[in-house]
């Protein structure tokens, strides 16, 4: 979105400095029309799409500083390489959004295994999913996730997607994994850690900064399951 808006700004910038404008400087010049693109494409909007644009924005500035944004809801269409779904996400866009799927980027996972699903097995109903911050301005707007969770079975909690901020670590007398949004997912004693997709030995030591992990939470809200993906 904000790319579209700085593209825009230079175009009638450059229009600007051709036909003589004097007394500013570019910067100053391009700041100003920018704005005055945001403003013109805010006034075209309804109140409902102005309050999913600027969630969107606020959800861009989120995972530059925290990681991925998660939202949540439900399934409406899924094939052709998108997944339609509606977002009742408090941190997020709200309304409905096109998924779109890379598969080179976008991890569609089972939220009972853990292993890949193809769009044509994905069902319909709740599912989770972890954001980047690029978001259209479309009707409805289309971003590419990195990862989604699907086929949630029914009374079960979601997997997490975690992006570790450091190395597993005691915290508070438990050993822990913490998130780059700060979030602290204390381990069971029994916890199992396996590799996705290999038959590769992975141990809690090899999770360090940035490793992405599928977690699952047991009754006591210990984690009893890791998925390490590969870098």
């Amino acid at each position: 979105m904000k790319r579209k808006y700085f593209t825009l700004a230079m175009g009638i910038a450059a229009a600007m400095m051709a036909g003589g404008c004097s007394g500013q400087t570019a910067d100053t010049k391009t700041e100003a029309v920018q704005t005055e693109a945001e403003q013109t494409e805010s006034s075209t909007m309804s109140d409902s799409e102005k309050e999913s644009f600027y969630a969107a924005q606020d959800s861009d500035s989120q995972e530059a500083e925290e990681g991925p944004v998660k939202i949540t809801g439900t399934i409406l269409e899924a094939g052709e390489g998108r997944i339609l779904v509606d977002s009742d996400s408090e941190t997020g866009y709200i309304g409905e959004i096109l998924l779109m799927i890379d598969p080179e980027n976008t991890l569609v996972l089972d939220g009972a295994s853990g292993f890949p699903v193809e769009l044509a097995d994905v069902g319909l109903g709740y599912f989770e999913a972890y954001l980047g911050p690029a978001m259209t301005m479309s009707l409805p707007p289309q971003t590419t996730p990195y990862v989604v969770i699907v086929n949630i079975p029914e009374g079960k909690e979601a997997p997490h997607y975690v992006v570790s901020a450091g190395k597993v670590e005691e915290v508070r007398g438990k050993m822990t994994l913490t998130g780059t949004d700060e979030a602290e997912y204390p381990l069971a004693r029994n916890v199992e850690i396996s590799p996705y997709l290999t038959k590769n030995i992975v141990q809690l030591e090899d999770i360090g900064s940035d490793s992405r992990c599928l977690v699952w939470m047991n009754e006591e809200a210990e984690v009893d399951r890791i998925v390490l993906f590969g870098e």
